[in-house]
């Protein structure tokens, strides 16, 4: 892959993968279309994406860490947990699906990545998730329940199609999670779903390929647009607009069924 074109991936990793509108599903059009396949590529730009996160959701991610480091300790002494230890055992209860998913089913989630047909079918999933928070009465805070629900829809989105944010956040919010909590919980729980993506490609891959300039080309440009992308979230979600993303999931995996074999 020439680097205009890692550019241009990268990018559109940044876009997607905050945006409701599935990341994976949308390199798995477009790469189909050039003719292209990388799963160290994918995991790359996811890479890139992962660091956009830490950087803007810094704070979240410190109570995140230090809620972690202490997590241990306060379970073996059985008193009650902080809010910070709760937000980290939340993360765990939700992030353990994807694990389970990823290690049970590995082979087959990687052979979907060759199918572009079920990366259409998968953004017509989400844009009915994405319609159904019109009706969502976000009343609640997290909790054990809820952070199981939203943990559960990130495994779905291992599929190609499936929004990670569109399937989280909607989760959330369908389940009564006030928006806001429902946004910072989605990507604090990409975090090690992203990260143990990565840390795996990269462990398996030559470190020369890990390296080549298309790799890091992707790696940067996906981080840079993968900032701006989630800002623009942001701003949606204040102004009560995130539903709207359903009808380009419509649209697009529409065409996709009808038009890609």
């Amino acid at each position: 892959m020439d680097l205009l074109w890692a550019f241009l991936l990268g990018a559109l990793q940044g876009v997607t993968e905050w945006l409701p509108v599935s990341s994976s599903g949308h390199l798995v059009i477009v790469q189909r279309m050039i003719s292209y396949r990388s799963v160290l590529f994918d995991a790359m730009v996811h890479g890139g994406t992962l660091l956009a996160v830490l950087l803007v959701f810094r704070m979240e991610v410190l109570r995140l860490v230090r809620g972690l480091l202490s997590l241990p300790l306060a379970i073996a002494s059985h008193r009650s947990l902080t809010s910070e230890e709760r937000l980290a055992w939340y993360t765990v209860v939700g992030t353990l699906p994807i694990v389970l998913v990823g290690l049970l089913l590995a082979d087959t989630v990687e052979a979907m990545f060759f199918n572009p047909k079920i990366a259409g079918g998968g953004l017509l999933i989400t844009g009915f998730l994405l319609l159904a928070t019109r009706r969502s009465k976000e009343d609640k805070s997290l909790d054990l329940g809820t952070s199981l629900i939203v943990g559960l829809a990130q495994a779905a989105a291992i599929v190609p199609g499936i929004s990670r944010s569109g399937s989280t956040i909607s989760a959330g919010m369908i389940s009564g999670l006030k928006r806001e909590e429902a946004v910072t919980f989605s990507f604090l729980l990409s975090v090690p779903a992203i990260a143990g993506a990565l840390t795996l490609e990269v462990i398996r891959s030559p470190l020369e390929e890990v390296m080549a300039p298309a790799n890091l080309m992707g790696f940067v440009s996906s981080f840079a647009v993968g900032v701006i992308a989630i800002k623009v979230l942001l701003a949606v979600i204040r102004r009560r607009e995130f539903h709207l993303f359903a009808y380009y999931c419509f649209a697009l995996g529409l065409a996709v069924l009808l038009l890609l074999n």
